[in-house]
């Protein structure tokens, strides 16, 4: 892995046999990049196929891999631009009335949030009139100037 990445930033692309392993790459060009790129979605695990099993023979939900469209002249609205495209894309998906997001700097200490946060959707008073449920987050090395801290 280290000599793949090492050769990939040495050439500043994919190598060719690289490239061709995985469907994510082929789908960059020369002038792509982390910050000019074209929508790429996959569907990793697909809930769907009754192979798509645990190694205990339970289903597995269906895991998408999105990369929302970037492009330097237009503003992508971070994560709100990431769920929206996710939005428009979730019917080619599996059309469910629930989206989880996991951001990939973060992380959770109880192993039972997913499910508390599925009861608040599911209440069956007021459950049809949310549309969003976060978790509180707590963010380390914090500096006094940091926007998002919230500690200050």
């Amino acid at each position: 892995m280290r000599t793949r990445i090492e050769t990939t930033t040495k050439l500043n692309r994919i190598p060719q046999d690289i490239g061709e392993q995985h469907k994510g790459f082929q789908e960059w060009d020369v002038v792509s990049s982390k910050r000019d790129h074209q929508t790429i979605l996959q569907i990793l695990i697909d809930g769907r196929d009754p192979n798509a099993v645990d190694i205990e023979g339970k289903p597995l939900p269906t895991l998408v891999y999105l990369a929302r469209e970037k492009r330097p002249q237009y503003h992508h609205n971070f994560k709100a631009g990431a769920m929206n495209a996710l939005i428009r894309v979730s019917s080619k998906i599996n059309n469910n009335p629930i989206i989880l997001n996991l951001d990939c700097n973060m992380y959770s200490n109880n192993s039972e949030s997913i499910k508390h946060s599925l009861c608040v959707f599911m209440n069956e008073e007021k459950g049809d009139e949310i549309a969003y449920v976060q978790f509180s987050q707590n963010f380390d090395n914090l500096t006094k100037n940091e926007i998002y801290g919230s500690s200050y």
